[in-house]
């Protein structure tokens, strides 16, 4: 990407930073807050696994829209959406009500994710979109790194709370930077309100074993990602190991910082040697980090284990978002993006439910062991049956 192109997109850019800070926060307060009110672990669960069946539809849909009315308008909405909820959060004081709230801020969570990657998608390449994701994961990751440590030291001086509104501001800052400095990206052709012949919702693309590999890989990482470091790291680090919020913030720092790290590196990988070799070792990243928090309850392995999560967040997020992309038509792109987020958000269900529930009503090892085990087997499913669409081994 050149660098006056670089130069153009760099208000969405800071704009994925921003969103980044605001949701390290919110990863913080939200299961330390379901925790302190009800003090069960399997119910921070049943909140996460909660969070993710608004995105299950909302991302289908979301990319239908882009394609009837344009991209702009929803990844103006989805700030709006979500910094509201987190305003009516800074007030709430119990399990349900914040759960309601949560629940109404993941529509714009799903808004957000899907419009800004079929805006990514419109304006970027096969040869180089790895390098681009990357850079786009790295402007998250790095609010990421900010975004915990920051909200952490906001509650332990202003009260859990506090981490809410912080979110809440930054959504706002977002609203300000799209509205006034972000442009279309729909082709042309389409802004003059031609009716597209494939634009509608469908789940054909799943026909593509491709797409549908892709896609159980999305879900199985998204059960990863939402079960082990959003839901069981942060209870399994104030439980057992007895780390205050600031200390927790700063763990869930180290994973991010190891992401935005990584990222750049691998979004070269994705481009030159191909998608799979940095999905599949992704997975297994994330499947050794499991390993390593069910072999031990050390302080130590938990650091080893953010560690690896970082790892795997750098080589799976943008990579499976990639795919998708390639995977997508000229006229196809918020169809692809919206089943793609469609596919996260069942892993992003499943993944605290299931991993709540066998870690408060089993054993902690059963949840981390079983989480390994699924993450190995969709490595195997991708490498058997996905066709490699960048780098040497494309088509």
């Amino acid at each position: 990407m050149r660098s006056s192109s670089r130069l153009a997109h760099a208000p969405i850019f800071f704009s994925f930073f921003t969103w980044g800070f605001g949701t390290g926060a919110q990863n913080l307060g939200r299961p330390l807050f379901a925790f302190a009110v009800t003090g069960n672990v399997f119910l921070v669960g049943v909140m996460l696994a909660a969070n993710a069946l608004p995105r299950a539809f909302t991302g289908p849909i979301t990319g239908f829209l882009t394609e009837r009315f344009g991209r702009k308008p929803l990844v103006l909405t989805a700030p709006i959406v979500r910094g509201a909820t987190n305003i009516g959060q800074f007030f709430a004081d119990d399990y349900v009500t914040f759960l309601v709230l949560e629940l109404i801020g993941q529509v714009g969570v799903a808004m957000w994710a899907t419009s800004s990657n079929v805006l990514l998608s419109d304006v970027t390449q096969t040869a180089s979109r790895g390098r681009v994701l990357a850079l786009r994961h790295m402007a998250t990751r790095l609010g990421f790194v900010a975004g915990p440590a920051v909200g952490g030291a906001f509650a332990a001086a202003f009260g859990l709370e506090s981490v809410f509104l912080l979110n809440g501001v930054s959504k706002a800052v977002i609203v300000v930077v799209v509205l006034v400095m972000v442009k279309e990206t729909r082709p042309q052709e389409e802004v003059g309100g031609a009716r597209r012949s494939r634009g509608g919702l469908s789940l054909a693309p799943f026909r593509d074993r491709t797409f549908a590999a892709v896609a159980a890989a999305t879900a199985v990482f998204a059960m990863g990602t939402a079960g082990i470091m959003q839901t069981l790291v942060p209870v399994h680090a104030a439980g057992p190991l007895g780390l205050d919020a600031l200390a927790i913030g700063s763990l869930i720092s180290l994973t991010s910082l190891v992401t935005t790290l990584w990222a750049f590196p691998n979004g070269v990988i994705a481009d030159r040697y191909g998608r799979k070799w940095s999905l599949a070792p992704g997975l297994l990243a994330m499947g050794a980090a499991a390993a390593a928090l069910g072999a031990s309850e050390t302080y130590g392995a938990l650091l080893i284990a953010v560690a690896l999560i970082g790892v795997g967040e750098a080589m799976g997020l943008g990579t499976t978002q990639t795919y998708a992309m390639d995977l997508a038509g000229a006229e196809e792109r918020g169809l692809y993006m919206g089943l793609s987020t469609l596919a996260q958000s069942v892993g992003a269900v499943a993944g605290p439910a299931l991993l709540a529930g066998l870690y408060h009503y089993l054993f902690p090892q059963t949840a981390f062991f079983t989480m390994g085990a699924l993450l190995l087997a969709a490595t195997v499913l991708l490498a058997a049956f996905a066709r490699e669409t960048g780098g040497r081994g494309r088509g």
